[in-house]
């Protein structure tokens, strides 16, 4: 198997055939690293031209790497390779063929990284699902090459698998209190109002959805801080082109809550080789009282129960996340590590524990001197006389 490295937005689009042939047999879905999402994710949130290495064998294509580059290691001065993510991206997984060959392609992909001038010294990964069919293979092609991974962090998100029904669900996942909770709250909005669970369905134009999902979610407390796609305008073209491409391919699913025939909950969803990624999720803050991210969230269970062709939903959050951790019972475990690929790399990784130990070490030391700081001596009491 050989290497190509390509740069450039004609370079990359000339791959696309090949690229979505293999993402249609990818040893393990992530749809930020397909051609439809990556793209436009390249053209307006990269800062500059980006390095994509694909491994080839004959004209058969095996595997898409997005590359970034550092100087440096957790402050150690050596050359590091890691997947290319921005701020809307939290799967790193690369795109590489199911099947024999997925760590013969995986090693290709270590040997080229440890070698040459443009390569490494340590390959960093984060945003890896443990257990995974990725993981295992990475796994086997580390261990015929002799390297190995340190371990530089991991953390839970909720994932959605289906059950017997949506009820059960619910009921064993669900508190007693949730549960009356959210029939309260429908209750209460229906007496105010039309209450409707919608979802788009296959033929709609999906430039509405798409127009109404950026418009509430910039309404709210992602739009006060800046972090909403439609807060800026490369944000906000790479939402409308991704979520459109999506949407063409028959990978986009958004639903969520109206009342009054206007929109005030919403999730924007990607399908992924017999599941879903729940990307975002967006509700209007005037009905806060009324928990419409927790009740667009029950309809969601039931919407995605309702689906034959979905076995599981990955919420697709940062690490305690308090809704999806408290309506969803499994757990997906992502990992954070280093592979040194080089003496000088293999040094730098071995090293990583011990300044996690120092870091640690130099915050209580901090905190015990902040301390010392704000204390103050009492006064004696003075002896009452004999």
């Amino acid at each position: 198997m050989q290497v190509r490295v390509l740069q450039g937005a004609a370079a990359l689009r000339e791959l696309v055939p090949a690229w979505d042939e293999l993402a249609s047999v990818a040893l393990e879905p992530n749809p930020f690293h397909e051609s439809w999402l990556l793209l436009p994710a390249l053209e307006h949130l990269a800062a500059g031209a980006l390095e994509v290495a694909t491994v080839w064998q004959g004209e058969r294509l095996h595997a898409v790497f997005p590359m970034a580059r550092q100087a440096s290691l957790r402050g150690l001065p050596v050359r590091t390779l890691l997947p290319w993510r921005h701020r809307h991206s939290l799967l790193s997984t690369p795109i590489v063929r199911a099947g024999k060959g997925a760590a013969d392609a995986i090693g290709a992909l270590l040997d080229w990284m440890g070698e040459g001038p443009r390569g490494a010294d340590v390959l960093e990964l984060s945003h890896i699902p443990a257990g995974g069919a990725f993981h295992a293979a990475l796994t086997e092609a580390m261990a015929q090459r002799g390297l190995v991974a340190v371990a530089t962090g991991s953390h839970t998100r909720a994932v959605l698998r289906r059950a017997a029904s949506a009820e059960a669900y619910l009921e064993s996942a669900l508190s007693r209190d949730t549960r009356k909770n959210c029939a309260k709250y429908e209750k209460q909005l229906r007496e105010r109002g039309a209450l409707a669970w919608r979802s788009m369905q296959a033929g709609d134009d999906a430039g509405p959805w798409i127009e109404e999902f950026l418009a509430l979610e910039g309404s709210g407390w992602k739009g006060r801080a800046g972090s909403a796609l439609a807060s800026c305008q490369a944000n906000a073209r790479f939402a409308r082109e991704a979520l459109a491409a999506a949407a063409a391919r028959g990978r986009l699913r958004v639903s969520g809550i109206d009342f009054d025939g206007r929109p005030i909950a919403r999730l924007a969803i990607f399908t992924a080789a017999g599941g879903s990624i729940a990307w975002k999720t967006a509700y209007d803050e005037a009905f806060k009282r009324y928990a419409p991210g927790i009740l667009v969230e029950v309809h969601n269970i039931r919407d995605f129960h309702a689906r034959a062709d979905l076995d599981w939903m990955d919420s697709y959050t940062a690490a305690g996340n308090s809704v999806t951790d408290r309506l969803w019972r499994d757990r997906l475990v992502m990992l954070a590590f280093a592979v040194g690929l080089s003496g000088r790399g293999r040094l730098a990784c071995a090293a990583l524990p011990l300044l996690a130990v120092g870091k640690r070490a130099a915050g209580r030391l901090r905190s015990a001197v902040a301390a010392l700081g704000r204390w103050r001596p009492q006064p004696r009491p003075r002896s009452s006389p004999a």
